[in-house]
């Protein structure tokens, strides 16, 4: 379900700060940690391209003034899978007390990146959006206690190692996708149900399998000479070794926080240069913070009513 507000905002991106992005059809397009934030007069994705993100770069903000998005594009801000944990080493064979070691605990999923889109759509094909936290790692399995066979002379076998604990999943991260039409023939709201959102928090990870005891030798009788001649005599078995506990699976992440919201933008256009010019900037750069913090208190409004994701 759509959230839809309406909100006079100006689209004036300075002109110290407004660039052009192309990214051609088909093409990888990796977001660095210098572009979290930009400000353009232009935006055009081509078919089929993918938008990745380099390590470091936790969120994403883009302001256009017009944007072109083509189809079966993909912005892909998932966290990373957290690492499984290494397996506990199993105790040798004949080792008396000696336990399989215990499993290592996974890794946590990472949390995915925010993104925030304000874009007025002269066209979008198809787009998704993912922001999904990434799944905790599995915890390891224990190792098997030391083993005792008839041959081992010992008497009590090792336990088996506890298996590692999973890792928490990651938070998904909060997408915000403030859009105008500037198409003709197309409505804004026609456009975004091309749109996908998923914003899911990561799984956590499994707890690792406990290790098993060691397996105790079974009783026998055996033959001892003495002054008095030979005898039999019976030997008890070793024990067997405990098992040990399995690893505790861990907790999902949080789901990020949707906002999708058609907005009704009005364009202030700047003043020819002039003496006062730089007056002006300033002027216009403190409308722009005016009406972000706007926004932001419309997102902050409308959070309680939120869906954990938007198909």
């Amino acid at each position: 379900m759509k959230y839809l507000a309406t909100l006079a905002l100006a689209l004036v991106p300075l002109t110290s700060m407004a660039t052009d992005l192309t990214i051609p059809a088909g093409q990888a397009y990796l977001v660095g940690v210098d572009q979290q934030e930009l400000i353009l007069d232009n935006l055009r994705i081509g078919n089929d391209a993918r938008i990745s993100f380099a390590p470091g770069v936790n969120s994403w903000r883009v302001h256009a003034r017009v944007a072109s998005i083509g189809k079966n594009v993909v912005i892909d801000g998932r966290g990373a899978a957290g690492v499984n944990g290494a397996a506990g080493i199993s105790a040798p064979s004949c080792d008396e007390f000696v336990d399989g070691q215990p499993g290592d605990i996974g890794q946590a999923g990472a949390d995915g990146v925010e993104i925030r889109l304000q874009l007025a759509l002269e066209s979008l094909g198809s787009m998704q959006i993912l922001s999904a936290g990434g799944d905790g790692g599995h915890g390891g399995a224990g190792g098997d206690g030391a083993d005792l066979d008839r041959g081992c002379g010992a008497e009590v076998a090792g336990e088996g190692g506890n298996g590692g604990d999973g890792g928490d999943g990651g938070r998904g991260g909060d997408v915000t996708f403030l859009y105008q039409s500037l198409a003709k023939t197309e409505s804004g709201d026609s456009m975004v149900s091309r749109l996908s959102i998923n914003a899911d928090g990561g799984a956590g990870g499994e707890g690792g399998d406990a290790g098993s005891g060691g397996a105790g030798g079974s009783g026998r009788y055996e033959t001892k000479k003495s002054l008095t001649g030979s005898g039999r005599k019976w030997v008890a078995g070793a024990s067997g070794g405990l098992a040990g506990s399995p690893g505790a699976t861990a907790s999902a992440g949080k789901p990020g926080r949707i906002l999708l919201d058609q907005l009704i933008m009005s364009t202030v256009k700047v003043a020819p240069t002039n003496s006062s010019s730089a007056l002006s900037l300033k002027a216009l750069q403190r409308e722009i913070e005016r009406l972000r913090k706007r926004v932001e208190k419309l997102e902050a409004n409308q959070i309680s009513e939120l869906p954990a994701s938007v198909n």
